[in-house]
């Protein structure tokens, strides 16, 4: 027996830790005992492929219990049932006779958009974005070296709205300009440009806000802090005590920045950042494109691989604002 993984299609024969088991029967009561302080993975059992129980409880783990652990799916199985399996909240499935994991991806690449809510895709008629579209596009921008294409390819492999959250910095007028070099937008593509407006913005980023619109005829969305936690934040620190120390800084980024940031992402397939390797250590590894899990979409760094050099000889060539 091995497992098969519902979101990469990856198999796997040595699962991390053992499960708990639970039979098509279980009551509340030993569902909330299962998930109750439970990180480790729980095995929902199905006796036939024919009983659709599993797929109750997984949701019920799901949405009522707020379990985020990993939940298996045991017993009689079979490929067409990935897609319910996946919608469930099932993580991984097991399956008898590892040839068969190619008939269990090819179900679960067959259907791309479901017109129903589920654990994973609570917003109906929407593409599922999964960690495995985002391996696949992490190659494909990788042997694409024209930065405009690489748009184009972000655009045809997400299907749904990409947040491209700039800063305004010489990256993301870079990604601005080839967005709109593109004409993905013009295309269908929706491609939702925004920029945190902390309230502590300089008149000179609030210019180049306007100048960019202009230039690339874009609107540039300005998403602001809640206006309570930001009076609560003043009110309790200061207008400038995020001078004070290192928890009042923290304070002032969760709400200025952190909230805001995750609260203009939410809903969105993909994610476009200014992120490159060579920026600092710690981003030496930033991939093309990545499985965001806490926020359950493509995170894509079109410029990753690109150098400083690189960066200054486009905005030069270009006329980049």
């Amino acid at each position: 027996m091995v497992l098969v993984d519902l979101t990469t299609g990856a198999l796997i024969a040595e699962p991390d830790a053992a499960a708990t088991v639970l039979e098509p029967s279980a009551d509340h009561d030993m569902l909330e005992s299962a998930a109750g302080g439970n990180a480790g993975p729980i095995a929902i059992m199905f006796p036939s492929f024919a009983d659709g129980r599993g797929f109750s409880l997984a949701r019920i783990l799901r949405d009522r219990l707020g379990f985020t652990g990993e939940i298996r799916a045991v017993g009689s199985l079979i490929p067409d049932q990935s897609q319910f399996l996946l919608r469930s909240g099932f993580d991984t499935a097991e399956i008898a006779d590892p040839r068969a994991a190619e008939s269990w991806n090819a179900s679960l690449a067959h259907i791309r958009r479901s017109y129903q809510p589920s654990a994973r895709n609570p917003v109906p008629l929407r593409w599922n974005a999964s960690a495995k579209a985002a391996a696949e596009l992490d190659r494909a921008l990788a042997a694409t070296d024209d930065l405009v294409e690489r748009i184009k390819l972000i655009a045809d492999c997400i299907d749904g709205r990409i947040a491209f959250s700039t800063s305004l910095g010489l990256e993301d007028q870079v990604i601005l300009r080839a967005i709109a070099k593109s004409g993905v937008t013009k295309a269908g593509a929706e491609v939702d440009v925004f920029t945190l407006d902390t309230g502590r913005l300089f008149p000179e980023v609030l210019e180049t806000v306007e100048l960019s619109e202009l230039r690339y005829r874009t609107r540039i969305r300005l998403v602001v802090p809640d206006a309570r936690e930001v009076e609560e934040l003043v009110t309790r620190d200061g207008v400038y005590g995020f001078r004070q120390s290192v928890d009042n800084r923290k304070s002032c980024c969760e709400v200025r920045k952190v909230r805001p940031l995750n609260r203009a992402l939410q809903g969105a397939q993909g994610w476009i950042t200014g992120l490159r390797r060579d920026q600092s250590q710690a981003r030496a590894d930033v991939p093309m494109a990545e499985w965001d899990e806490a926020r359950g979409l493509i995170k894509v760094s079109p410029l990753a691989d690109w150098s400083d050099e690189q960066v200054n000889s486009y905005i030069e060539a270009n006329s980049v604002v």
